[in-house]
């Protein structure tokens, strides 16, 4: 399994109010597609910021950022919830923490 990270941001200030968390995680899921191998998602919310994480079964790191920037795109693209967001960073492999072992299993 691997994790990749993402944040999305308010395109204008006006729409920073704070969205669920579980609103946004129901985006996600309904913009993930079988290929994309999303076994689980976890959304943080807060105003204006909203920073994703994505758990893949993809067969490579690279398969799950892939799959991860694809997820966002389509999010964006089809919810009117976050037609006026946009990717600030990511999608990216997290770094290890220092003695943790490697980032993904």
């Amino acid at each position: 399994m691997f994790m990749a990270t993402a944040t999305l941001v308010a395109a204008r200030e006006a729409e920073a109010a704070k969205l669920e968390s579980a609103v946004v995680t129901d985006i996600v899921w309904a913009a993930a597609m079988p290929g994309d191998d999303l076994e689980h998602v976890h959304a943080k919310t807060t105003s204006g910021r909203i920073d994703l994480t994505f758990f893949h079964q993809t067969s490579s790191p690279d398969g799950a950022l892939f799959a991860a920037a694809e997820i966002c795109r389509r999010a964006l693209n089809s919810s009117p919830t976050l037609a006026n967001w946009r990717i600030s960073a990511g999608p990216q492999l997290p770094d290890a923490l220092p003695g943790s072992g490697a980032a993904f299993a």
